[in-house]
């Protein structure tokens, strides 16, 4: 049976499992390794590439709440990114993606994405993929509005929609296939505490972002864009 998905289900005290600090190496590692088979054949690449089309080739790069990194380094790739920085607060989510990818040429850096360590328009532009539905909602402003303030040129924020299409889609995914603990628990979950598209155009606004366009992306995946100048 479907949950209630009409409001979004976010509880401080029913986290996801990646996101305890003790989490058990093994299980996080295995999860990552889903996470990174999810992005690959469910939309994460379609919403990397995405990302890195609203930029010009060259540009420098931050990559926030990375993850493991396949993400950060095919928008590397894709934009031929000069100077290129991806951010985890989680310290072995982070070696991880050091150790899956390390011929890079991405300085990967530990840091709070409601309080970025780098100074106003650090770099020209700024990507933030599956993250946002980790924070709440007050939480999630601060994130929305760190992620403009170290940016030149643009923003691009890209999630999960929720949807009970979603939901159920993600419901098969964990249980014919990535069926570790972990990773069905945090994907069922993910889907539940996911914006939907007025939402997160209202937290966009609430923000301070004007002017920033929304899309509908592949496999029940959203995005917003903010390009600086059409401010």
């Amino acid at each position: 049976m479907l949950p209630d998905l009409a409001a979004r289900a976010f509880d401080p005290g029913e986290p996801e499992w990646m996101d305890h600090p003790e989490a058990d190496p093994r299980a996080l590692a295995e999860d990552l390794a889903h996470l990174r088979t999810i992005n690959r054949w469910f939309g994460g690449h379609a919403a990397a590439r995405y990302a890195a089309r609203m930029a010009e080739p060259g540009a420098s790069l931050l990559d926030v709440a990375c993850g493991s990194g396949d993400l950060t380094v095919l928008q590397k790739h894709a934009l031929q990114a000069g100077h290129c920085v991806a951010v985890d607060r989680h310290p072995f989510t982070l070696a991880e993606a050091a150790k899956t990818h390390p011929d890079a040429g991405v300085e990967w850096r530990e840091g709070d994405a409601t309080k970025l360590p780098f100074a106003d328009g650090s770099f020209d532009w700024v990507t933030c993929h599956l993250a946002l539905h980790h924070f709440s909602g007050p939480e999630a402003l601060v994130v929305l509005r760190e992620l403009r303030r170290v940016a030149r040129k643009g923003v691009v924020v890209a999630d999960l929609e929720r949807s009970a299409a979603a939901y159920a889609a993600v419901w098969l995914l964990v249980t014919l296939w990535l069926r570790a603990p972990m990773t069905r628990h945090d994907a069922l979950l993910s889907v539940r505490r996911a914006f939907n598209r007025h939402e997160l155009q209202a937290l966009a606004r609430e923000a301070g972002w004007s002017g920033f366009t929304w899309s509908r992306l592949p496999w029940h995946r959203q995005a917003i864009c903010l390009r600086l100048d059409s401010e």
